[in-house]
C-alpha cells in the first residue's frame, strides 16, 4: 500500500486472511478483510469494499474492547463508501459507530472530520464548522491530518459564506501535503483549489486540474482520474460542446447513481439477511442450550425421586419384615410359655391330684387333715405356676406389641387410631418402671379421648431425640376449652409425668381437636 501498489497489497492481504482463517484467528481475518476493503475503496470498487467490510464484521465481537480498533476502521470505511455512493445519512450512521469504537485520539479526530464533511454534504455548514473548530486546535499543525482538517474547514466556511476566500488555507494545506509527499492529500488539494477557481479564474482552474490529473495517474484512482478529466474537458471545450457534454454527463451520472443505489441496496439486503440468519442461529443455539439444561435438571430430579422412592420402599420392606419377625418371635415365645405351663400343670397339679385320687381309692381310712395338707400343697404349687406365667409374660411379650394392642383397642368402625414410631428399639432403652408408667399414661389419654373428645381420628407418634422419649398425641375432636379444669384422670397423668421428671404441653394452635406433647427423659 505504501508503495502505491494496491493490486499486490490486495493479494497479500488475501493470503494473510487465509492463514488467519486456517489458524482460527478471527481478529486477524477481520483485520485482513478491512485492509482489503479500504484497498477496494481506494480503487473505486465501492460495492466490493462494502461487501468485504460487512464480511469482516461477522468475525468480530462488539463487546470485546480488544477488537474495537478494527471495528472502528470497518465503520470508517463503510462511512466513506456511503459518502461515495451519495448516502449521507447512512454515512453519518457508520461514522458515529466508527467514533464510538475508536480508542485512538488521532483516528478519532479523523472520523470526527469525516462526520463534519457529512454535515457539509447535507448543507449543515454551521455544524461542520463547529466540529472543525473543536478538532483543529488539538492537531499537530505539520501533520497530514491538520492539512485535511483545514482544507475541509475552509470549504465549509466558503460554502456558508461565498464571499470568504479559502485559498490561503487551501494553499497551506497543499504545502504540508507536498512536504509529506501525501499523494492522496495532494489530489484532494488540487481538486478543491481547481473547483474554487472554476468560475473565477479558468487559467488557475486549468493549472490545478492538470496537476490533479498527474497525481490521479500516480495513485491510479479511477474516480480521481474521471473527476479531473471531466473538469479538464469542461475547461477546454467551446460553449456548444460544453453544453452537450454537461447534458451527457447528467445522464451518465443519473444512470450510474441508479445502478449504485440498486447494488448498494442488494448488498445491504444480503448483509441484513445474513445478520438475521446468524442472529436466529444464535438464538436457536441459546434456546437449545436452555432446553438441554431444563431436560438435564428434569432428568436429575426424576432420578432423585426414583432413588428416594426405591430407598423408601426398601426401608418399608425391611421394616415390615422386621415387624413380622418380631411378632412371630413373640408368638413363638407365648406358645413356648403356654407349652411349658401346660407341662408344669400336668406334672405338678394333674399328677398330684392323681396321687390323691389313688390314695383315696386304695386306703380304707382317710386322714382328713393329711388330705387337706396335701391339697394345700398342690394349691400353693398351682399358684406358684400362675405367678411364674405372669412374670414370663411380662418378660417375653415385646412392649411395642403391648402399646399397639392398648391403642388399637380404642379403634372401631367409627374411629381410626393411627400409630407411628412404635419401634421396639426405643422401648428397649426404657426401664420396666418407665414402661409401666407409659402404659398407664397412654391408657388414661385414650380413656379421656373416648369419654370427652367425640373424635373419629386419633394420631399417636413416638420419637427419640437422643435423650428424651417424645410422645405426640393429636385428635380431631371438640378440643379442650382454655378455662376447663383437668379431671382426676388427666391430673393423675400430669402428676405421673412430673414424677418421671418429664413435661406435658397442650397445643393451642389447632382450630379443632386436641394436641398434646409429652417429653420424658430416658436414663440408659
Amino acid at each position: 500500500m505504501e508503495k502505491n501498489e494496491p493490486d499486490s497489497a490486495f493479494v497479500y492481504f488475501e493470503k494473510a486472511r487465509l492463514l488467519y482463517l486456517e489458524n482460527k484467528d478471527s481478529l486477524g481475518v477481520a483485520s485482513s478483510l478491512v485492509n482489503m476493503a479500504i484497498n477496494q475503496t481506494d480503487l473505486g470498487d465501492y460495492y466490493g469494499s462494502q461487501e468485504t467490510s460487512i464480511q469482516a464484521l461477522n468475525y468480530l465481537d462488539t463487546n470485546d474492547s480488544s477488537e474495537f480498533n478494527v471495528l472502528s476502521s470497518i465503520y470508517g470505511n463503510l462511512s466513506n463508501v456511503a459518502e461515495y455512493l451519495k448516502e449521507p445519512e447512512k454515512s453519518n450512521e457508520y461514522i458515529e459507530l466508527a467514533i464510538k469504537y475508536s480508542l485512538d485520539s488521532t483516528s478519532r479526530n479523523v472520523f470526527i472530520n469525516n462526520l463534519a464533511t457529512n454535515y457539509m454534504h447535507i448543507k449543515n455548514y454551521k455544524k461542520a464548522i463547529d466540529i472543525f473548530q473543536e478538532i483543529i486546535p488539538k492537531t499537530d499543525s505539520n501533520s497530514t491530518d491538520y492539512a485535511r482538517f483545514i482544507t475541509n474547514y475552509s470549504r465549509a466556511k466558503f460554502l456558508l459564506d461565498s464571499s470568504y476566500n479559502p485559498i490561503p488555507e487551501m494553499l497551506k494545506a497543499l504545502q504540508i501535503r507536498a512536504d509529506r509527499d501525501d499523494l492522496w492529500g495532494l489530489n484532494s488539494s488540487y481538486s478543491n483549489i481547481a473547483n474554487y477557481y472554476l468560475d473565477r479564474n479558468q487559467d488557475s482552474a486549468l493549472y490545478y486540474t492538470q496537476k490533479q490529473i498527474e497525481i490521479a495517474n500516480k495513485i491510479k484512482n479511477s474516480d480521481a482520474r474521471l473527476a479531473s478529466m471531466k473538469r479538464y474537458l469542461l475547461l477546454t471545450m467551446d460553449e456548444f460542446d460544453k453544453s452537450s457534454f454537461e447534458k451527457y454527463q447528467e445522464i451518465v451520472d443519473s444512470v450510474e447513481l441508479a445502478r449504485m443505489t440498486a447494488k448498494n441496496q442488494f448488498a445491504l439486503v444480503r448483509y441484513e439477511v445474513e445478520k438475521n440468519k446468524a442472529h436466529n442461529l444464535k438464538l436457536q443455539n441459546e434456546i437449545d442450550k436452555k432446553q438441554y439444561r431444563i431436560n438435564l435438571q428434569l432428568a436429575i430430579f426424576c432420578m432423585v425421586l426414583i432413588i428416594i422412592g426405591l430407598t423408601s420402599y426398601y426401608i418399608w420392606i425391611l421394616y415390615k419384615r422386621r415387624k413380622v419377625t418380631l411378632e412371630l418371635a413373640a408368638a413363638n415365645r407365648i406358645k413356648e410359655s403356654q407349652l411349658k405351663t401346660s407341662r408344669k400343670v400336668h406334672d405338678v397339679v394333674a399328677n398330684g391330684i392323681y396321687r390323691v385320687m389313688a390314695e383315696l381309692e386304695n386306703k380304707d381310712k382317710i386322714d382328713r387333715e393329711e388330705l387337706l395338707d396335701r391339697l394345700e400343697i398342690m394349691y400353693d404349687k398351682s399358684r406358684d405356676i400362675s405367678y411364674e406365667v405372669e412374670d414370663e409374660a411380662e418378660q417375653e411379650v415385646a412392649f411395642h406389641l403391648v402399646v399397639s394392642d392398648l391403642l388399637k383397642s380404642f379403634s372401631n368402625e367409627y374411629r381410626t387410631v393411627l400409630i407411628a414410631g412404635n419401634d421396639q428399639a426405643v422401648w428397649d432403652m426404657c426401664s420396666s418402671n418407665l414402661k409401666i408408667n407409659i402404659e398407664e399414661i397412654l391408657q388414661e389419654l385414650m380413656v379421656n379421648m373416648q369419654k370427652h373428645s367425640r373424635a373419629d381420628e386419633v394420631i399417636i407418634r413416638f420419637d427419640y431425640d437422643g435423650s428424651n422419649l417424645l410422645i405426640f398425641y393429636k385428635d380431631n375432636g371438640i378440643g379442650m376449652p382454655e378455662d376447663k379444669k383437668f379431671g382426676n384422670g388427666l391430673s393423675n397423668t400430669e402428676n405421673r409425668i412430673n414424677n418421671l421428671k418429664g413435661k406435658i404441653t397442650f397445643e393451642k394452635q389447632f382450630e379443632n381437636g386436641l394436641g398434646i406433647n409429652i417429653e420424658i427423659p430416658i436414663n440408659k
